[in-house]
């Protein structure tokens, strides 16, 4: 003990603990306060009760005895503040010249770990103006990819660390692993060690404990912690992959996990990256051998956000599976089953993957889910499929370009009626089908009145014949060609197989031509023409017309949507001549158009009878 400071003890002035500390405490001394930061003890006052210390902003302050012993901690003479308070020009210039050994004595003096905030205070302002700080820490960051023992982390919420440069860094991050005791941080370290594989010098060896500890932490944890689990392996996996290794026997796999969570997996997974969702959808078909896993992905289809909307694609087509998805597709459609990311998907896949059912049934269910919305005091969920139905401009053209004239009628009345956009919007919406259906025009004029009935007029041999064709299409020709795809696919390199790519181009006509048919049986109605009024022309009579300028006549039959045959003088109700002679009576006049473009010739109606 100081023998001054001996003296004040021994008149019972300081109790002797106190005056151990104080002895500490000499002329000369650096210490930290928490408030007023560090300073140099100037000199003691002790019959005053006091001593005086300087402090970078606070030169000659006093502080009595008692409360200096408490709040003043002593630092070593090499630590960073010390340096700062003693030697301040000779770490402005380490940081001009020498960055990453200003940071490391930081983190020395800061025990081997700093959390980036720290390391400003600690620098900011004293060593480096406030101005140049940002661009001195990125230039610092790229200077310190060379110094693997410092580990700048790769998020803002993590510390930089020292590592002990006596013990290998590999080795240093596998124990860092092993004493993790939450999966985040297991995470955060494994990340570490992917991004500093080449410090180990034989990773396929010393990672062995890690990927034993991921399998381990992944069957005691996965019940509480699914998706962290799951982000483990597949980054265990891609480690593995990416060493071309192989995780120890009997580890536990995505698979496995897949099986084990398949209840909860598809709420578990939603915010995870494309990337992990494409690897988690890609074990699919080991986790459920022999097609088991087609029915397991497609209940994702409806139950995820839009990233795993697109990864569920890619591996429904990677695995030839393409019919199916399309089916589920349009089973969804139907029963209006689809969230508002998969309608999306849909649309931005309309020449891609989900060309098969793009259709003007994808227009209908928008409408539908955004109409739901609105009911139930939107919109909340679909703001989204609004600004893609607005924004963009080709999407309603290329959906009604080849409906059939109802379908685009009872979509262009949904938009007309409904209250789902401003009267602005729906002007330019309606423009968008005007300018690919021209004939949609009218519908703009608010004293048209409205259609009674929006189904196809079909005869019942038509309709038949109709369904036959379905049914010939999805039970023959559909299986036919995907087994001509996996006998392609059997034969090897997919990119030189011509007949792989000429089997997967017929699927997509096939499945087209599906849709179609499906749509158009959908509409329509089965009808035998009996008792048809003859008064007027409609659906179902036979028409005599005197041709004016040559005095010929001729007989003409107007039956269902499917019904034209030229050769027998039979028209469809929807064809052009049609539409211009359904509602004349005997003696009336009219235009009947012809072949030549543009062109018309002026008929009469001379007789009008039921078609038997």
């Amino acid at each position: 003990m100081n023998p001054e400071v001996q003296n004040i003890v021994t008149a019972g002035k300081l109790p002797a603990a106190d005056g151990e500390k104080l002895s500490k405490l000499e002329p000369g001394t650096i210490a930290v306060h928490k408030s007023w930061g560090v300073g140099k003890i100037a000199a003691w006052d002790l019959l005053g009760d006091r001593l005086i210390i300087d402090f970078e902003d606070k030169p000659g302050h006093p502080l009595k005895l008692s409360f200096a012993i408490t709040s003043l901690e002593i630092i070593p003479s090499d630590h960073l503040l010390a340096r700062r308070l003693t030697d301040l020009d000779t770490l402005k210039e380490m940081a001009a010249k020498n960055a990453p050994g200003l940071v490391e004595l930081a983190l020395k003096s800061s025990g081997n770990s700093l959390h980036l905030d720290a390391l400003e205070r600690l620098l900011k302002g004293r060593i480096i103006a406030d101005a140049d700080y940002k661009k001195w820490w990125e230039g610092a960051k790229r200077a310190l990819k060379t110094h693997r023992h410092i580990v700048v982390p790769a998020k803002r919420t993590e510390n930089l660390v020292l590592r002990d440069q006596a013990e290998n860094a590999g080795t240093q991050m596998v124990k860092a692993f092993l004493a993790a005791r939450d999966l985040k941080t297991k995470l955060a370290t494994l990340a570490s060690i992917q991004k500093d594989i080449d410090l180990f010098s034989d990773p396929k060896t010393e990672l062995i404990p890690v990927f034993q500890d991921i399998s381990d932490s992944a069957r005691k944890s996965v019940k509480l912690n699914l998706k962290e689990c799951l982000q483990l392996l597949l980054a265990r996996d891609e480690l593995v992959e990416n060493l071309a290794a192989t995780a120890p026997m009997g580890s536990m796999k995505i698979s496995d996990l897949i099986v084990e969570t398949k209840e909860v997996l598809a709420d578990a997974i939603k915010s995870l990256s494309a990337g992990l969702l494409g690897r988690i959808y890609r074990a699919f078909p080991e986790a459920f051998p022999n097609r088991a896993w087609v029915p397991e992905i497609l209940h994702h289809l409806t139950k995820t956000g839009g990233r795993a909307v697109a990864e569920i694609a890619t591996v429904l087509d990677a695995n030839d599976e393409l019919d199916v998805l399309a089916e589920a597709l349009k089973k969804s459609l139907r029963n209006r089953m689809l969230s508002a990311d998969l309608l999306i998907w849909m649309a931005r896949e309309r020449k891609g993957l989900a060309e098969s059912v793009f259709d003007i049934d994808l227009g209908h269910a928008i409408l539908g889910v955004i109409e739901s919305d609105h009911m139930e005091g939107g919109p909340k969920r679909t703001g989204r499929l609004q600004d893609i139905l607005s924004d963009d401009k080709t999407l309603l053209g290329e959906m009604v370009a080849d409906a059939e004239e109802e379908d685009v009628r009872l979509l262009a009345k949904r938009l007309i009626n409904g209250s789902l956009f401003d009267e602005l919007t729906r002007r330019s919406l309606m423009a968008r089908i005007i300018k690919v259906r021209p004939e949609m025009e009218a519908m703009m004029d608010e004293n048209a009145g409205p259609r009674q009935d929006d189904s196809l007029i079909v005869s019942w041999a038509s309709l038949e014949k109709k369904k036959a064709e379905l049914e010939d299409l999805v039970n023959v020709k559909i299986p036919d060609n995907k087994r001509e795809i996996q006998i392609a696919r059997d034969e090897g390199d997919l990119r030189e197989n011509g007949g792989y790519k000429a089997a997967r181009d017929q699927q997509s006509v096939l499945l087209r031509m599906q849709g179609k048919l499906e749509r158009e049986l959908r509409n329509a109605r089965g009808t035998d023409f009996a008792n048809v009024p003859t008064d007027k022309v409609g659906i179902g009579t036979v028409v005599d017309v005197l041709d004016i300028a040559t005095g010929a006549t001729e007989t003409t039959t107007i039956l269902g949507a499917w019904d034209g045959d030229l050769d027998k003088n039979i028209i469809s109700y929807l064809s052009e001549s049609a539409k211009a002679l359904i509602g004349k009576a005997v003696g009336d006049e009219l235009d009947l158009p012809t072949e030549a473009l543009h062109g018309t010739r002026k008929v009469k109606i001379a007789a009008i009878r039921a078609f038997q």
